[in-house]
């Protein structure tokens, strides 16, 4: 009865809930929205620049390092007598030099012999970072166990801004590595060269040396664990918080993109609190509301469903009293009208249905006495010519048979009293047909105190009288009274002909649809009276008896003289 109720609620939740909903999803939106546009896609971008740039520099820087080789190839002799001859290193620092131009501020030339001190170069001297290299140095080693490979890695001292991007390539002499070409060029060159100045960046060589103007001081120059991916992270360091995005270049360089974070996510984290502190806000201030606005629309409406439920138990009485504020007073307004109309008319039909009830109830008993009295007098009529004493007989008898059947003010009789109106309509029929009828009774004594509608033999007993003679013209009608398990039962039979199965089940099928057949107008007047006496549990049926004729059984309910029903179990059994 309350779903209406609960969905009404339910909606006006929904509807009240929806917009902070949507404002705080709105909301987290925006937050998600702005960390792909000014955290990833920049980002992104700057990476890119990144890897761009240091790849045009390593792709650069290969080339003059494979043309200063093929010049070297192009005057041919060694190292050692290179560093001998003054006028051998002029030549060979005039073929060199159009490979140092000034594309690259800073980027600078030396020809190293294998123990690593300069033979020639742009200068002198290496850098003072990097004149502490001899022989044993990783980066000679390397170029020359790979000498047909250009080596590149970070070299210099710990502080960032002395570090150097070291690019070579080892000379062969007669199969021997007889020196090293270096291209030098300074981080801070590289730095200005590449940074946009927007973001954090790191380059990472093979050995995790690290480059770049990074906000953080690192031990020794090297990268922290944590960055040492090419993937895309969140990274927590030294109590700060970056995004940091990685890509491979070559060579064994990394370049890392690093936006800090920190400040932008708690101004997330401040923002969602404020989001989810508002929603939090918002839910019992919205409860309390629909909960006021809707406790009277709900209670008004709870009361016409109960309204409505009591009319459709038949309670026509149930008041209705509406809340004034719910706006349904129209809905009270017509309910109460109706209730009245239907009342009104309930009441109408309802003295109109007993009238026309009890109307043919009279109608189907006063169809039993044209039918008996004009069989009856047919036999007065033989009987004057043949018998007056006996004519005069029998119009006494019929005298007292027709007070009884003519007086309409009684419809219910004890069992006793209408066996003594068939015994007396038996009695006349016996005068008629002498002793060609035979007529018996087995009733049970119990049931002479039960109440039967009037007259309700005698309709059967007059069908068996004419048609229930046998071949020889004779008639034996039986009429025996009994209980049943909850009914008190009526069976009239008779040993004459019968009907024929097709017959008895078309009658019994006309009983059941209540059709009324003139060809059977006895039985089905005792068949509707029953049935608007006492409903369609009871009524009349017809079956052919097994030894020949035909039984017709009256079901009734068990009614004793007082009107109470009564526990019938087997007696008189």
């Amino acid at each position: 009865m309350h779903q209406f109720q609960d969905e009404l609620r339910q909606a006006l939740w929904k509807y009240a809930l929806l917009p902070v909903l949507l404002l705080t999803v709105a909301g987290l939106l925006l937050m998600v929205g702005s960390w792909q546009h000014y955290v990833v896609k920049d980002n992104a971008r700057h990476r890119t620049q990144l890897v761009s740039g240091i790849e045009t520099v390593m792709e650069d820087g290969a080339r003059r390092v494979e043309r200063i080789g093929n010049q070297l190839e192009k005057s041919p002799g060694s190292i050692e007598k290179i560093q001998r001859d003054g006028k051998r290193r002029a030549e060979i620092m005039a073929a060199v030099y159009p490979e140092l131009d000034n594309t690259d501020a800073g980027l600078t030339f030396y020809l190293l012999d294998n123990q690593g001190k300069v033979v020639a170069g742009s200068r002198q001297q290496l850098p003072p970072e990097l004149q502490d290299l001899s022989e044993e140095w990783g980066f000679l080693q390397r170029m020359g166990r790979s000498p047909a490979e250009m080596q590149a890695e970070l070299a210099g001292g710990s502080p960032r801004t002395n570090r150097y991007l070291l690019m070579g390539k080892a000379v062969k002499t007669a199969g021997q590595v007889d020196g090293f070409i270096l291209l030098v060029l300074p981080g801070e060159a590289l730095q200005n060269r590449l940074m946009s100045g927007k973001q954090d960046a790191i380059l990472l060589d093979q050995f995790d040396n690290l480059l770049f103007p990074w906000s953080q001081q690192t031990a020794a120059g090297k990268a922290p664990a944590v960055f040492r991916h090419n993937k895309a992270s969140l990274v927590h360091y030294d109590q700060q918080l970056y995004y940091a995005t990685g890509r491979d270049v070559g060579h064994g360089f990394t370049v890392l993109a690093v936006t800090p974070v920190t400040n932008l996510l708690s101004r997330y984290v401040l923002g969602a609190a404020l989001l989810l502190a508002l929603f939090i806000l918002m839910v019992p201030i919205i409860g309390v509301s629909v909960l006021r606005e809707s406790r009277g629309k709900a209670k008004s409406i709870d009361e016409l469903v109960e309204a409505f439920a009591a009319v459709k138990t038949g309670n026509w009485t149930h008041p209705l009293n509406l809340q004034p504020a719910s706006g349904l007073a129209v809905v009270q307004e017509a309910y109460e009208h109706m209730t009245r109309s239907l009342q009104e008319l309930m009441r109408k039909n309802e003295e109109e249905a007993k009238a026309s009830v009890i109307s043919e109830i009279r109608q189907l008993e006063s169809q039993f006495n044209p039918h008996f009295l004009f069989n009856t007098l047919e036999n007065i009529k033989f009987m004057v010519k043949l018998d007056s004493d006996a004519a005069m007989s029998m119009i006494k008898s019929l005298s007292k048979l027709l007070r009884y059947s003519i007086n309409n003010t009684v419809r219910r009789v004890k069992l006793a009293d209408d066996l003594a109106y068939v015994r007396g309509y038996m009695e006349i029929q016996q005068r008629r047909f002498g002793n060609r009828l035979v007529y018996q009774e087995q009733i049970d004594p119990q049931s002479l105190s039960c109440e039967i509608p009037k007259l309700i033999f005698q309709p059967a007993l007059e069908n068996a009288v004419k048609y229930g003679a046998d071949a020889k013209g004779r008639i034996a009608i039986s009429l025996q009274v009994e209980f049943g398990r909850d009914t008190l039962q009526i069976r009239i039979q008779d040993r004459g002909r019968g009907m024929d199965v097709p017959t008895i089940s078309r009658l019994q099928a006309l009983l059941d649809s209540e059709a009324n057949d003139s060809v059977h107008m006895g039985v089905y007047n005792i068949h509707r009276r029953i049935r608007l006496m006492y409903g369609k549990p009871y009524g009349v049926q017809v079956k052919q008896r097994e030894g020949g004729g035909t039984e017709v059984l009256l079901v009734l309910p068990i009614i004793w003289e007082e009107g109470k029903h009564a526990e019938t179990g087997n007696r008189g059994r």
